[in-house]
């Protein structure tokens, strides 16, 4: 289930009671009788953020602040940072990441396109990715999206060390689309030895690890967010805490792992999502903003 993150860590080798959010940043989702989650959630931040001693640090706005080519590279990359910059995939996903009209503007914001411009086999599909520029530790981080519908698609917004030494690794949320579910799930993993020994004082996951809130997020923009202290890291999906764990941002060695880049992808295919099949493609996974508040 996490090969992605095994292939991570050899690449990194190589290169050397559901309450609403901390404060919350986001406004809280509706929730009808039997605890399911709205289909939408507002796009303004309702702020107690103020309250919380956070202070918006980042705010990738891609309806209104970036929206063209231009300003989206000033902010991100769209490889992975081993390879010097230019990796193009992890894992035995069937993407590669291109730039060939993979990064759309729409009146929704960001989509990053996946598509497959001839045969639809491994390493011939093409889609889009970022990383940012910017790299910080701790805080509240925060995207607002809705994801692609097709089998075998794999969307995640993820947190990586700068130092290129994996792991650790927060992964905000992936929404894998093997049949299993769908799009109707969620996961949110830690990764590294700083899980060890944690505390779990909260947790609606279920026995396959993964948050079923009663909506699909293919259907309606969703807000994923995390909250990172140096302890521990809380997982919202629409302002309603899904996990509150113990964790340590260290590597092997027990060394702090120092700054994190933020990482957003839309990979297709693979052994834990399954083969995309042609009515899968193209997919877009849409981005109305990414945000990271900091204290």
């Amino acid at each position: 289930m996490n090969n992605r993150r095994l292939l991570t860590a050899r690449l990194a080798v190589m290169a050397a009671a559901a309450t609403c959010g901390p404060g919350l940043l986001t406004a809280c989702a509706q929730q009808p009788q039997g605890g399911s989650v709205a289909a939408s959630v507002p796009r303004q931040p309702v702020a107690p953020v103020r309250e919380s001693g956070y202070k918006l640090v980042k705010n990738w706005d891609f309806k209104t602040l970036i929206r063209d080519d231009a300003a989206l590279r000033k902010e991100f990359f769209t490889r992975y940072i081993f390879a010097n910059g230019t990796l193009d995939h992890v894992n035995d996903e069937w993407s590669r990441y291109r730039d060939n009209h993979n990064h759309v503007f729409t009146d929704t914001g960001l989509s990053l396109v996946a598509r497959a411009p001839g045969e639809l086999k491994p390493g011939k599909v093409e889609s889009g990715m970022l990383r940012s520029r910017w790299s910080g530790q701790y805080g509240v981080y925060e995207i607002r999206m809705k994801a692609p519908p097709g089998r075998g698609t794999w969307p995640a917004f993820w947190l990586n060390p700068q130092d290129q030494t994996w792991p650790p690794e927060i992964d905000v949320v992936e929404i894998v689309n093997n049949g299993e579910g769908g799009t109707r799930r969620s996961f949110h993993f830690l990764h590294g030895v700083g899980t060890k020994n944690a505390r779990q004082r909260v947790s609606k996951l279920d026995a396959q690890k993964t948050y079923v809130p009663g909506t699909d997020f293919a259907e309606q923009f969703h807000v994923f967010s995390v909250e990172w202290t140096p302890d521990s890291v809380r997982h919202y999906v629409d302002g309603v805490l899904v996990t509150d764990r113990d964790y340590l941002w260290v590597h092997n060695n027990g060394q702090d792992a120092g700054a994190a880049h933020v990482l957003v992808n839309l990979a297709i295919g693979g052994n834990w999502p399954g083969p995309p099949n042609a009515a899968s493609l193209p997919a877009s996974l849409e981005i109305d903003y990414i945000r990271v508040w900091q204290r």
